[in-house]
């Protein structure tokens, strides 16, 4: 890279060129070869540019610029939509690098409506400290909303005990405009008239627009607003002081009582709901304890009347905060009242059920270094169940208690987690002691809290636990929402700078994923007592199993293989409310499998995408004794003659004739000079003409080592012949490494953010390529071009079927015209 470098700066271009793309080849100069390839290919040829930056962003994934390149390919591709997707979840991870941000703000211009423009600008607003993001999003506030006009910010600094921040009106920069700051009753107005570094730093104004008041004495809150009506971004400002945790007392035991704490605000239905179910369930539990419901300054008169009437009751105790404080501050504070005892933090739009309390107290302590536990619940992070991570709906009381009472009878021992999840959580009052309250100073606006709790304790020594004997249900929000996200955004990078480890532990902790057994065995009872239910029941539907790799939609009940390293393994899937089934069988469970298949009601088998299938799907019909019918699609080629030979069919099987294939000579279709000359079928549209010049995918299974051999050679001559092509190779495919170093084969983009068919789109790949000589049963070239909707193009011809169509081209390599 050094020679490219002498020779970029000497311009000397074609000498530049050739030094770079000898970097290409060698691993270690490789990703920074690929960056200069994508600068000098992004102004004419984004799409290249596009291939350069994905392989490169996948080597140094943390290079803020390379997301920013990324997006601006998109842009340059007319794709708003995924470049705001992509630099959105990239922004998600560096929301303070300032290049970054200002790309995904020009993205989002582009790519959302006015309305949703200004609410992002407004909430993000606090956060902006770069003069140059400053002036871009002020001059989009403008340009492309309806914003009335005055816009600000304030924030509280307490050691200077001011308030502090800047004003302007958009639509008369000219003049200072006038705030008013009200508190305890008392309304008073101000010029938003001093200078402002930040205003003056941005080029929007050097003479006005700063806000500096002195903080007033005695007030727990100050609302800062516009003389024409709305607040200022960070108003209202809570003026309390920090708050300083209370000593801790001497003498909690094992047998002592726990406070359940529900914060309460909003949903008047949901928060009803869950303290009725905490109501009802509490003759079922062993545990003294109470119900202590903070309601933190509610908008809803109906809800505040209906918790002073459970107060009335004896049902809770009620505390009322005088202002809106925050979920941080009221469990703070919450926690603080406490005193000596266990607590339950309970978020208001869940529901439990039975001895939960019971249940969670017996995990916390079964070993004295559990600090929290959490249980199972359709919408908790790592303890979301029938998959970690995965939101579900909401169970109905009938189906959660069913859910509860399945629950309850697992056997699975607790397991360690890495953090706990704040929807329900139980806390150990030793735990509260030695670890501390939650931080609301630098995290005082919320979101990630408990994570940063969970891990302090962690570092001091202290466990937390998942219980997969309690399923709490969980509304949890439809969606984040942008202020949600904003916190999440920020408040994680507060976190990866306290915890450097804690991403890459909770990473490993996914993988490894030791919460899953416990989910498989509350999977097995459920599957157990669905078929005890409707076992018998002659009116239910019996349903089709169909059969595939996984890359199928769902269906009633599907059976789909896996492969992953040397790990092989099956799932079984059936839609059964409220929560889907999936139950996974390792290659020594499949006794159990048949078992379970015999069980369910089906009245047939559907195979579809049957490429590396294991062998015990061909013996299914027989085990079973099903009918069944193999769908044949231009994804799925499969001669007849090999369906005979590895299944004994059923007498009622519905066969179904395939196209066949001539074979040829895979030797004599490559390699007779320098040029690729890409033939059209002739059966085939005009629109899939192609060319010798492109992107294309390689689409054969390079574990056949005589193909891989082959396509090296293709490579190799085509970077020794400057051939002006492309060929693009799945990342995970074996012989990639030997095909990366020729130069001129490229990773295929596997940007997580979009799915594959919009990375090869963006790649600008023509089509699939394939150097088989005959079509095998799961062509994998013919499941390509099917799901990605491209030409496949292929060294022999194919006869033609019934229909006159054909599913791919051929090609073959030729000398130049």
């Amino acid at each position: 890279m050094d020679i490219f470098h002498r020779h970029r700066q000497a311009e000397e271009h074609a000498s530049a060129a050739s030094a770079l793309e000898q970097a290409l080849k060698v691993p270690e100069y490789r990703p920074e070869a690929l960056i200069w390839k994508g600068i000098e290919a992004l102004p004419k040829h984004p799409k290249l540019a596009f291939i350069f930056f994905s392989n490169a962003v996948k080597a140094l994934p943390k290079r803020t610029d390379l997301h920013a390149l990324l997006g601006r390919c998109l842009l340059d591709l007319a794709q708003p939509q995924l470049a705001t997707r992509y630099l959105a979840a990239a922004w998600q991870k560096h929301p303070h690098d300032a290049g970054l941000r200002q790309v995904l703000w020009l993205s989002r211009s582009q790519s959302d409506t006015p309305k949703q423009l200004e609410r992002l600008i407004l909430a993000q607003l606090p956060e902006i400290t770069s003069p140059q993001e400053l002036n871009l999003v002020l001059r989009l506030l403008a340009a492309k909303t309806q914003h009335a006009g005055a816009v600000g910010v304030v924030r509280l600094d307490r050691d200077a005990q001011e308030i502090q921040g800047w004003a302007i009106d958009l639509k008369n920069l000219a003049e200072p405009c006038t705030v008013q700051f009200e508190f305890n009753g008392h309304v008073v107005n101000a010029s938003a008239g001093r200078p402002d570094p930040l205003l003056k730093a941005a080029g929007i104004s050097s003479s006005h627009g700063g806000i500096r008041a002195k903080l007033p004495k005695a007030c727990a809150a100050v609302a800062v607003g516009f003389s024409t009506g709305g607040l200022l971004q960070g108003s209202p400002l809570h003026t309390l002081p920090v708050w300083v945790p209370p000593c801790p007392l001497a003498g909690q035991t094992k047998s002592g009582p726990v406070d359940v704490l529900i914060p309460v605000y909003n949903g008047l239905d949901e928060t009803l709901a869950c303290i009725n179910s905490a109501i009802e369930s509490r003759r079922h539990n062993r545990t003294p304890h109470r119900l202590v419901v903070i309601e933190d300054a509610t908008p809803l008169p109906a809800l505040r009347k209906a918790l002073k009437v459970l107060a009335g009751k004896s049902k809770i105790t009620l505390v009322q905060n005088p202002s809106n404080l925050g979920f941080i501050r009221s469990m703070n504070r919450a926690m603080a009242m406490s005193l000596g005892k266990d607590v339950i933090w309970l978020n208001a739009d869940t529901r439990v059920h039975g001895d939960w309390i019971d249940r969670l107290r017996q995990v916390a302590y079964s070993d004295p270094q559990v600090a929290s536990v959490t249980p199972f619940t359709n919408n908790g992070e790592l303890m979301s169940f029938p998959k970690s991570r995965v939101s579900q709906p909401m169970p109905s009381p009938d189906q959660h208690a069913e859910l509860d009472n399945l629950a309850k009878l697992n056997p699975s021992d607790p397991v360690e987690i890495e953090t706990g999840c704040g929807f329900c959580l139980y806390i150990k009052r030793d735990a509260i002691d030695q670890v501390g309250y939650l931080d609301e100073v630098e995290l005082s606006r919320g979101y990630g809290e408990e994570t940063d709790w969970c891990l302090r304790a962690r570092s001091l020594g202290w466990k937390h636990m998942g219980a997969p004997n309690v399923f709490v249900a969980h509304q949890g929000g439809v969606s984040f929402g942008e202020e949600k996200n904003l916190r999440v955004a920020y408040n994680n990078a507060i976190l990866r700078k306290r915890y450097p480890d804690a991403e890459s532990r909770y990473e490993t902790f996914c993988r490894r994923d030791p919460i899953k057994p416990a989910r498989q065995t509350l999977q097995r009872a459920r599957l157990t007592h669905w078929l005890d239910q409707h076992r018998g029941e002659p009116s239910y539907p019996r349903s089709e199993l169909h059969i595939h790799d996984g890359s199928r939609p769902e269906t009633p009940f599907s059976l789909t293989w896996h492969h992953e390293g040397l790990r092989n393994w099956v799932t079984l899937h059936a839609e059964v409310l409220p929560l889907e089934i999936s139950l996974d069988y390792a290659p020594e469970e499949l006794p159990h499998l048949i078992e379970d298949l015999r069980a369910l009601p089906l009245r047939g088998l559907v195979f579809e995408r049957l490429a590396n299938a294991p062998l015990f799907i061909w013996d299914l019909p027989s085990q079973l004794s099903l009918s069944y019918r193999i769908v044949c699609r231009d994804d799925a080629l499969l001669s007849k003659e090999a369906c005979n030979d590895r299944m004994e069919f059923a007498a009622s099987a519905e066969r179904i004739e395939l196209p066949s294939a001539e074979s040829v000579d895979r030797h004599t279709a490559v390699l007779h000079g320098a040029n690729l000359a890409l033939i059209e079928a002739p059966l085939l549209p005009a629109t899939h003409e192609v060319t010798s010049t492109g992107t294309w995918l390689i689409g054969d299974d390079l574990s056949d080592s005589q193909v891989a051999r082959q396509w090296l050679e293709i490579a190799q001559r085509a970077t020794r012949e400057k051939l002006p092509v492309q060929f693009l190779i799945e990342a995970k495919q074996p012989w990639s490494k030997q095909l990366l170093a020729t130069g001129a084969v490229y990773a295929l983009p596997d940007l997580t953010m979009l799915s594959m068919a919009e990375n090869v789109a963006m790649s600008g790949c023509g089509a699939i390529l394939s150097l088989h000589a005959c079509p095998v049963s799961g062509w994998r070239a013919v499941e390509l071009a099917s799901d990605l909707d491209l030409p496949l193009h292929a060294p022999y011809a194919v006869r033609e079927n019934a229909t006159g169509e054909f599913p791919f081209h051929s090609f073959s390599i030729t000398e130049p015209a």
